[in-house]
């Protein structure tokens, strides 16, 4: 049941995500997200666990790319995407980072892998094919690259950028020592204010206030106005907050908890159950229709043999090891 309730609320934070976008601009909302996350993980370490405070200078380069990949690059473009991509195929395509995670571990780390596990790899990309083909006409309104829409271009770049910042973390805490909350915290905190420079140079002043549209505003009272602008305001940071309670607060400890009563393999492949909640909050919440389209469907069919397959001979890898 916990396990469930873990995805529930990681599925739930695509729908979020997409409702918070209603106020405000994708890469300022990641800034002040991120920042305010990495400013709370930073400061539990140095009140509460200040012996693990600590940043080597020989590991400032693994820290640069664990800023830019784990926390800039993987949130700027999946929230650019989610304003044209429904919360529902966001989750789904997020289930290509155990497959890109073993091809990354073969081509990179020489890791072998059975016949097995390459027909699960295989049949789990082909499993992507009907959903990346099927566009909504709202992601075609942010252009495209042959059969593909630039938000399902900036996920891929989201989801293989989130992939290799997340080897970077297993390093940083494996091979160097670091506490979790300490690698999570610098690079949430620096992540989130490069977001904000850009945000500042792209996206223009804070957009928070940008949710009345001038012809709306005709007629209109002067309380009106500031009620319907505290109102978005409101629900902006009641957004936001909610986002860093689940994301980076109880997701991220329940996840800590769960590894030590179950194996990360067995959690992984329970994990595909995100995209089906995260479909379903979108259909309850946004209105969304991704849970009942055919390509939708298939695309989670054939993905979920393919990470069956695939973690079957995990499974069985893991056991002649032990």
């Amino acid at each position: 049941m916990l396990i469930l309730i873990l995805y529930m609320l990681f599925a739930s934070t695509f729908t979020i995500g997409k409702a918070v976008l209603d106020y405000t601009s994708p890469i300022f909302f990641i800034g002040i997200r991120m920042v305010s996350a990495g400013l709370l993980l930073l400061s539990y370490q140095y009140f509460f666990n200040k012996k693990n405070w600590r940043l080597s200078a020989e590991d400032l380069m693994l820290f640069g790319q664990l800023i830019l990949f784990h926390v800039y690059i993987a949130f700027t473009t999946e929230y650019w995407a989610l304003r044209y991509v429904s919360s529902g195929k966001a989750c789904l395509m997020y289930n290509l980072s155990p497959f890109l995670t073993a091809l990354f571990a073969y081509l990179v780390l020489k890791e072998r892998m059975s016949g097995k596990k390459w027909l699960g790899l295989l049949l789990g990309f082909s499993g992507f094919i009907p959903i990346l083909v099927a566009n909504s006409q709202g992601e075609s309104q942010a252009g495209m690259i042959s059969v593909l829409s630039f938000g399902e271009v900036a996920l891929l770049i989201s989801v293989a950028s989130s992939v290799y910042g997340w080897v970077i973390v297993k390093k940083l805490i494996k091979e160097r020592g670091y506490s979790p909350i300490m690698v999570n915290g610098v690079a949430m905190s620096l992540g989130g204010l490069l977001a904000l420079i850009t945000s500042f140079a792209l996206e223009g002043r804070p957009s928070i206030l940008k949710i009345i549209s001038p012809k709306d505003l005709l007629g209109q009272s002067l309380s009106y106005v500031v009620h319907t602008e505290l109102s978005g305001i409101t629900l902006f940071l009641l957004y936001t907050a909610l986002l860093i309670i689940i994301a980076n607060i109880i997701c991220y400890n329940l996840y800590g908890y769960l590894l030590t009563r179950y194996s990360a393999t067995f959690l992984s492949f329970v994990g595909f159950t995100t995209p089906l909640f995260a479909a379903l909050f979108g259909w309850i919440f946004r209105g969304e229709k991704e849970i009942a389209s055919g390509p939708f469907l298939l695309s989670v069919g054939i993905i979920f043999c393919g990470l069956f397959l695939f973690y079957q001979e995990e499974l069985k890898e893991n056991a002649q090891r032990l």
